[in-house]
Order: structure tokens, then C-alpha cells, then sequence
């Protein structure tokens, strides 16, 4: 793809906390070894990957009077002031918009079909980064089903898969389940068989969350059965992607269908890997320069040459709405 940018426009990345800075002088990987979370992820590893094809980049720890600002949604907090012709991009994560924001990047396009991608709050779907330093799974384990395995936060994974139920399924089937809480050992999947990613049974389509544990299974050569999310069903397109289920017995199921058909075990890892190269660090990269070079560096100056009475009516009306949607959620108590 071609990199050229308009080299006289600049991003500065958002960092208050200067102990942070340090970050934007090391490499991803040991800066997510580090320290994991919505900053380092969207904030950090952008600004690496990016200005080394030629975006103009400077990391900040105010916001400017005037400029092109991008931020994520855990730094920017709970204060929403308005910004004048400091044209801020929030980078959302799995948090709710923000009022300050004249654009924000997503990465779930369920959002841009449940908000509209020039709604008020200008969402621009970008996948998330994958896991840097991912180690894969070992070739020497052949077609070998038994350890079967979830990576992430507790809060994350479905009450039914710390049930005796489930632990005892899998030893019936010759198989261990390991789940991986532990983040410093997120990107180790050599001994991993299989994949589980599974928040709840209840249907909640979690529009708010990224595809990352599917994306990382493919890079990692290790098949995966999950539940059918709206991140993972927008980027599906075969049924070697991963294996959807729905209940507790239907991914009992799964996990003996791939223990006892080597050829679908194989078939999906060949798969996998091949999905893989479609969310690789220089196809994200090649996302984010296409959203400066197509959409934000063109934005930006349509912004500037509006009134400061439509800005700050903007900004105005992305509060109240800010407050509308959060009495909206807590009335319906749903996920999103």
C-alpha cells in the first residue's frame, strides 16, 4: 500500500502521565509485556507502528490549543471539556463515546451498523493490534487434542466453565482445562489445543468488544469455539473460522468433534493461519494510515472551517446524548 502522508499534518498522542513517555521509545512487545491495558494497546502501539511509514507524530501531555488529538477513552476520563480547534480522536476500546470527541475508532463493526458511521459520534472501525510476541502453538503436538484452554480476565469467561461439570466433560475426553488468567502469560499458546472464548450463553451480542481472541487464535495455529458475538460473526466467512455454540453441552461437543477429527483440526489451523495475514501488524497499520489520510487529515480542515458556533453545538449535543444513552442503559440493564 502507499504510505505517503501530508507531511505537514501532525497527530499527537495523548499522554498525561509523563512515566508513561518512556513507552513511546521501547519496542510493542515490551511495552505490552509491561504494561497491558486500552493505553498501551491503542495509544502506544499506534503511534510505533505508525510513524515508521511516515506519519508525523508527537506525544503530548496537555491537550493543544489547536491540532489533530488522539486519545483513549481510560485516559480522557470523565471530565468533557470543549476543545475549541484541538479536534480530539478518541480510541474507544470497549468503553462509551465521549462528548469531546469529533471522531472516535472502534473495533467492532457492529457499532458503525448500530450508530451509523456518520452519526454523531463519527465511529471508524480499525481491528485491534494483535498480541505482539505471540508465541504459537508447537508443530511438534501434531493433531494432539488435550489441553483446551481460555486467555483473559475471569470477568470474561462464562460461569459455566468453572463448573464441575465442564472440568469433568473434558478428563472424560482425555482432555485439561487450563484457563489463563495470568497476562503476562496471554501470549504463550505452545501448548494450547484449543481455544475457548465464551463470556456469557445469553445471547448478548457485546457490540462493544473486539474480535481480538478469535484473531489471535488464528495467528496462534489453534482452533477456536466460541460463542457467536458480533465481533466474531462480522469478520466470519467460513465455517473453518471457529465452531459457534450456544450452551455448555454444545462446546463439550465441539471440543470431542476436534479430538476425533483430525482433518477439520487441521483444515481449521490451515485456515486460521491464512485468515491470520488479513489482520497482520502491516495490514493494521495500513488501516490507520488510510483513516489519516482519507478521513482525519480531510476532517480536520472541513472542522476548522466551521463556525465556533457548530462546534461547540456539537459538542453540546454529543453530551446530552452521552447522558441520555447512560439513563437508556441503566433503565434496560443490557448488554451491548
Amino acid at each position: 500500500m502507499d504510505h505517503q502522508v501530508d507531511s505537514q499534518k501532525k497527530v499527537y498522542f495523548y499522554a498525561p502521565d509523563k512515566q508513561t513517555h518512556r513507552f513511546f521509545e521501547q519496542e510493542r512487545e515490551e511495552v505490552i509485556k509491561a504494561c497491558s491495558n486500552s493505553f498501551t494497546a491503542w495509544i502506544v502501539s499506534t503511534y510505533l507502528q505508525v510513524k515508521q511509514v511516515g506519519i508525523s507524530c508527537e506525544v503530548i501531555d496537555h491537550i493543544p490549543q489547536k491540532g489533530i488529538v488522539i486519545a483513549d477513552r481510560d485516559t480522557l476520563g470523565n471530565k468533557y471539556p470543549y476543545l475549541g480547534q484541538a479536534m480530539l480522536i478518541c480510541a474507544k476500546s470497549d468503553k462509551e463515546f465521549h462528548p469531546s470527541a469529533h471522531l472516535h475508532v472502534v473495533h467492532n463493526s457492529a457499532i458503525l451498523d448500530k450508530t451509523g458511521k456518520n452519526s454523531l459520534w463519527k465511529p471508524y472501525y480499525i481491528p485491534h493490534w494483535s498480541q505482539p510476541g505471540l508465541v504459537p502453538r508447537s508443530h511438534n503436538r501434531g493433531s494432539l487434542v488435550e489441553n483446551v484452554a481460555f486467555i483473559g480476565t475471569r470477568t470474561n469467561l462464562a460461569k459455566e466453565f468453572f463448573s464441575e461439570k465442564w472440568v469433568s466433560a473434558l478428563k472424560d475426553l482425555g482432555c485439561r482445562w487450563i484457563p489463563v488468567f495470568d497476562s503476562e502469560k496471554w501470549s504463550d499458546y505452545s501448548n494450547i489445543d484449543v481455544i475457548i472464548a465464551i463470556r456469557d450463553f445469553d445471547q448478548h451480542i457485546f457490540s462493544h468488544k473486539p474480535a481480538s481472541k478469535l484473531i489471535n487464535s488464528w495467528h496462534a495455529s489453534v482452533p477456536a469455539i466460541l460463542a457467536p458475538e458480533s465481533a466474531f460473526l462480522s469478520i466470519r466467512n467460513s465455517e473453518l473460522d471457529f465452531l459457534i455454540v450456544h450452551s455448555i453441552e454444545e462446546a463439550i461437543s465441539a471440543v470431542r468433534e476436534l479430538k476425533n477429527n483430525p482433518t477439520l483440526y487441521f483444515s481449521m489451523i490451515e485456515h486460521g493461519l491464512n485468515r491470520a495475514q488479513e489482520f497482520s501488524d502491516e495490514k493494521i497499520t495500513d488501516y490507520w494510515i488510510t483513516f489519516f489520510k482519507n478521513y482525519v487529515f480531510p476532517e480536520y480542515d472541513r472542522w476548522l472551517k466551521s463556525s465556533t458556533v457548530s462546534r461547540m453545538s456539537l459538542f453540546l449535543r454529543r453530551y446530552f446524548r452521552l447522558k441520555t444513552d447512560r439513563i437508556r442503559r441503566r433503565l434496560l440493564g443490557k448488554h451491548e
